[in-house]
C-alpha cells in the first residue's frame, strides 16, 4: 500500500477513534448533567411534600395516603412513604398493602437520602427513583418518589443523534482533509521514486526540487549525494581501467618485441642478455603494477583492523626496510618521532608510509637527506616525509594522487615505480578519517603532511 493512503487511513482511523471518545465521555457528561437537573428538581418537589405530610406519619396513614394522592396528582408521580425498616406505610396509588416490603435497589444503599436512581424499564421505561429520609418526633421514616424519565432520555436521544451527524460531517471534512494534506505530504517522495526509477547504469540522474526544511529535504540531499557518488565512482572506475590497460600495455608491448626479437640476437651473447634482463625486468614492474592493482581494489573491500601502533616500531619498521637501500644511494634517514601513540590499521599504515618513504629516497639526489617526523599536534597526530629531490611542478601537484600518473619530471628521471603508490597513501588516509597534504617546489624538495585523528 502507499504510503500516501497509509498515511490517510492512519490519521483517519486515528481521528475516528477520537470522535468516538468524544461522543462517549460528552453523552455520558451530558447524561450525567441532565440527570443531576431531574434529581435536584425531585429534591426541591420531594422536600416541599415532606415538610407537608411528615406530621401524619406514623399516626395518621389515612391522613398520608390523600396527601399523597393529591401531591402525586400535582407532580405527576407515584409517592410511598415507608416506615423505618423501609416497610410501605402509605401508597399514593393504594397498591401497595401497609408493611409490605419493596424490592428497589436504591433500597439498599448505605447512604440513600436523599438520592435518586434512573432505570429503564419494560413496561414504562425510563423511571427515576428519588427517596428521602425524615425524622418525627417519635420515629423516622422514608419517601420514595417514583416518575417517569422518558422526557430526559428523548432530550438526550436527540442530542446523541446530533452529536452523531455532527461527528459523521466532520469524519467526512477530515477524510477529505486528510486525503489532501497526504498527497501533499507525500508527493515530493512520489518525485523522488520517479526520478529514482528514471536511473539506469547508462544514465544517473537525479533532481527534486523541495523547499521545506526537514527530513524529507535530508533524504533528497542524501540521494542526490549518492547518485552523485556513483557517477563518481563510474567516471573514477572507467578512468582506472582505460588507465591501468594503457598503462599494462607498454609492459606487455616491450615485452612482445624483446620476444620477436630474441632468436635474431641468440648469437650475440651480450645483447642476448641485455634482452633477457629487459624481459625480466618487465615482467616485474607488471607484477609489481597487478599486485598493487589488486591491493588498492581490496582497501575498499576490508574493514580497518585498529590497535596501538608506538613511534619505535614505525622507527623500527622503517629502518629495516630501507637502511640498505639509503646506505647504497648515500640517502640519510632523519627521524624525528614524538613518544605517542597511533591508533591505525598497522598493516595499511605502514604500507601508506612505506610508499612516502620509497618515493623521496626514489626522487632524491645522491648525498641527500630524507627527513621522516611524527608530531602530537593537540587533537590529531601530524605526520610528514620531505626530500630534497627534484620536486613537483605547479602544473602536477592536483594531480599526483590519481593512479598512474606521473609527472614529466618524474618520467624524464627515469626511476622506477608503477604510479600508483601515492594513490594508496590517499586511500589509507581517507579510510583513517585523515587529511593529506603537499608542499613542494622545483628543484627544491617536496613534503607529504597526514593528519590522523587520535585514537
Amino acid at each position: 500500500m502507499k504510503l500516501q493512503y497509509q498515511l490517510w487511513l492512519i490519521f483517519s482511523g486515528l481521528f475516528i477513534v477520537v470522535c468516538f471518545a468524544v461522543y462517549v465521555f460528552i453523552s455520558n457528561t451530558y447524561e450525567q448533567r441532565l440527570q443531576v437537573g431531574y434529581e435536584q428538581l425531585s429534591v426541591a418537589q420531594g422536600y416541599t411534600i415532606l415538610e407537608r405530610i411528615k406530621n401524619t406519619y406514623p399516626n395518621s396513614p389515612n391522613r398520608s395516603v390523600g396527601y399523597l394522592r393529591t401531591y402525586s396528582e400535582q407532580t405527576n408521580s407515584r409517592l410511598i412513604m415507608l416506615d423505618d425498616e423501609k416497610r410501605v406505610y402509605a401508597d399514593s396509588y393504594q397498591q401497595l398493602e401497609k408493611n409490605a416490603r419493596v424490592n428497589l435497589d436504591i433500597l439498599n444503599r448505605q447512604n440513600i437520602a436523599p438520592s435518586s436512581l434512573f432505570i429503564k424499564t419494560d413496561s414504562f421505561g425510563y423511571v427515576q427513583y428519588t427517596i428521602f429520609s425524615f425524622e418525627t418526633v417519635d420515629s423516622e421514616g422514608y419517601l420514595l418518589m417514583v416518575q417517569g424519565a422518558d422526557q430526559l432520555y428523548d432530550e438526550l436521544t436527540s442530542f446523541r443523534i446530533w452529536m452523531i451527524r455532527t461527528l459523521l460531517v466532520a469524519v467526512f471534512a477530515f477524510f477529505f482533509i486528510t486525503y489532501f494534506v497526504s498527497s501533499w505530504f507525500s508527493r515530493p517522495i512520489r518525485k523522488m521514486i520517479a526520478q529514482l526509477k528514471k536511473i539506469t547504469p547508462q544514465k544517473r540522474e537525479f533532481s527534486v526540487k523541495y523547499q521545506r526544511q526537514d527530513e524529507i529535504k535530508e533524504l533528497i540531499d542524501a540521494t542526490q549525494s549518492m547518485v552523485a557518488e556513483l557517477n563518481h565512482y563510474d567516471e573514477r572506475q572507467r578512468r582506472f581501467l582505460s588507465t591501468s590497460s594503457h598503462e599494462l600495455k607498454t609492459p606487455l608491448a616491450t615485452m612482445q618485441f624483446i620476444l620477436e626479437n630474441l632468436p635474431y640476437v641468440r648469437d650475440n651473447e651480450r645483447t642476448y642478455r641485455e634482452y633477457i634482463q629487459d624481459l625480466s625486468f618487465q615482467i616485474q614492474k607488471m607484477k609489481q603494477m597487478v599486485d598493487q592493482l589488486l591491493h588498492i581494489n581490496r582497501l575498499w573491500d576490508q574493514p580497518l583492523k585498529l590497535e596501538t601502533l608506538y613511534t619505535q616500531d614505525v622507527k623500527d619498521y622503517l629502518l629495516q626496510t630501507f637502511q640498505h637501500i639509503a646506505r647504497q644511494k648515500q640517502i640519510s634517514l632523519d627521524f624525528n618521532f614524538d613518544q605517542v601513540k597511533l591508533y591505525v590499521d598497522r598493516t595499511l599504515f605502514l604500507r601508506g608510509l612505506e610508499n612516502l618513504v620509497s618515493n623521496a629516497i626514489r626522487y632524491s639526489d645522491q648525498t641527500r637527506v630524507v627527513k621522516i617526523s611524527i608530531k602530537d599536534d593537540n587533537q590529531q597526530i601530524k605526520i610528514s616525509v620531505c626530500d630534497n629531490g627534484i620536486g613537483i611542478s605547479i602544473d602536477d601537484l592536483p594531480h599526483i594522487f590519481e593512479p598512474f600518473y606521473r609527472s614529466n619530471d618524474a618520467t624524464t628521471w627515469n626511476q622506477e615505480g608503477s604510479g600508483l603508490g601515492l594513490t594508496i597513501v590517499k586511500q589509507m588516509v581517507e579510510m583513517h578519517k585523515g587529511r593529506i597534504n603537499v608542499d613542494s617546489e622545483k628543484n627544491i624538495g617536496t613534503c607529504i603532511y597526514i593528519l590522523l585523528p587520535k585514537g
